[in-house]
């Protein structure tokens, strides 16, 4: 039977929003996701080359007020080093990451790599990541305006999946993951225009990598915090299955703590369908190889960054994942 991707939206949402301009965004996530694919399934990769519409991008960098996309130079080395990243995955293939059961120590040490210089290093990039995050943080709890702009292009394109009849799935990363948050949320409760009509739409995947969704000061900015104690209004009702990814070293998703804060509740409150197996799965300790790319302010400094979204997109069980969906294999 020929493959039908027609009824298919995977909406991809970015993280801080220091970003390349939105086309560039777009294309080095698609291609990161395809390649990921490809490794397992090269046929469905084929047909993701021949049906680029099946990505989507909800861009809101631009949201932010002065916000300068990077150079055509930097993107160019950007370019360079999210090809590295799916080169690693390609020759490592399901050894890309750190496996259940297998020793974190172990499993860098036969990669020629210290695990303690990792983090070490992971953490010289704290301070970049942590200031950037907490400005931005800071606009969307302080300025609905700026808030609503940021949010406005994932409700665009869910409205648009869904008044076409798809089943749009969300790869979400970094502050990415909680605006994704808030929207979900907003469609499942609001009785407003633009969202009652949906209210009964779901998404067939949730996906947040590197999310500080783990964090009680995030979620204090969610609309569900003012929803404490009062039932299903705490939670989203409209995703069937949230699968969450953490990188070893990375600083905004250190907090592991998902089953507790998240799942558990919302199986106990039956937002899960009543298949509950692998319906919420939270994926820590991974491998993300993502080096920076270099210029004149971090010449010196450690050039890993374990909080990169591409190192997330290369992930085998999130290519894995979204195969199952495109081929209609979900349980």
């Amino acid at each position: 039977m020929p493959l039908n991707l027609d009824n298919k939206k995977i909406i991809m949402i970015h993280g801080l929003a220091s970003k390349p301009p939105r086309d560039v965004t777009h294309e080095l996530w698609q291609r990161t996701l395809i390649e990921n694919i490809r490794v397992s399934h090269r046929q469905l990769a084929k047909s993701l080359d021949a049906k680029p519409g099946v990505f989507e991008s909800a861009y809101w960098a631009d949201a932010v007020p002065h916000h300068i996309p990077d150079d055509a130079a930097y993107c160019k080395k950007l370019g360079i080093q999210v090809d590295k990243v799916i080169a690693e995955r390609r020759a490592a293939r399901d050894r890309f990451h750190v496996g259940m059961g297998e020793k974190v120590g172990s499993f860098f040490k036969d990669r020629g790599l210290d695990l303690v210089k990792l983090l070490a290093g992971a953490l010289t990039v704290k301070d970049d990541v942590m200031t950037a995050f907490l400005r931005e943080t800071e606009l969307y709890d302080q300025d609905q305006y700026i808030a609503d702009r940021m949010r406005a292009p994932l409700e665009n394109a869910l409205r648009r999946a869904w008044d076409e009849g798809r089943e749009p799935i969300i790869i979400s990363h970094s502050m990415g993951s909680f605006i994704s948050y808030d929207v979900l949320w907003r469609f499942a409760h609001r009785k407003t225009e633009g969202f009652k009509k949906y209210n009964r739409k779901r998404v067939p995947m949730f996906v947040t990598m590197g999310s500080p969704l783990g964090d009680p000061t995030v979620r204090k900015l969610l609309f569900a915090s003012h929803h404490q104690d009062h039932g299903r209004r705490q939670f989203p009702t409209n995703i069937e299955r949230w699968h969450n990814y953490a990188c070893l070293g990375d600083v905004v998703s250190h907090h592991k703590n998902f089953h507790d804060i998240f799942y558990q509740p919302m199986r106990k409150l039956k937002l899960f369908p009543a298949d509950k197996k692998f319906r919420s799965i939270d994926y820590v300790d991974l491998h993300n190889p993502f080096e920076v790319v270099t210029h004149a302010g971090n010449r010196k400094r450690e050039k890993r960054n374990p909080h990169k979204s591409y190192g997330y997109l290369a992930q085998p069980r999130l290519g894995s994942w979204i195969a199952d969906y495109l081929l209609d294999r979900l349980l």
